[in-house]
């Protein structure tokens, strides 16, 4: 009840596993990583990113298996999803 008696009177409340699990949740991708899963995102294939990072195409497919495996997605498109649902990207 007092949750709900506060949220009438326009206060905000948060159970504490939800606060837990905010501030525990670390970025576990680098910048780089980062940079690139952006590049993912916008639809961009790995030569192009490739092109635009001055990588290898080699390069960027060990980064993506890295991204990947960190972020124990399937493919590319759930990494990044899984990237921009938690604030990552």
């Amino acid at each position: 009840m007092r949750t709900i008696e506060r949220v009438l009177q326009g206060q905000k409340e948060y159970s504490p596993e939800l606060m837990e699990s905010f501030f525990t949740t670390k970025n576990p991708l680098t910048n780089q990583e980062q940079i690139l899963l952006q590049k993912v995102a916008l639809g961009l294939s790995n030569q192009e990113i490739a092109d635009q990072m001055y990588l290898s195409n080699g390069t960027v497919r060990n980064y993506m298996s890295t991204i990947l495996s960190k972020l124990d997605a399937e493919n590319r498109t759930e990494a990044a999803n899984i990237a921009k649902e938690n604030g990552w990207l």
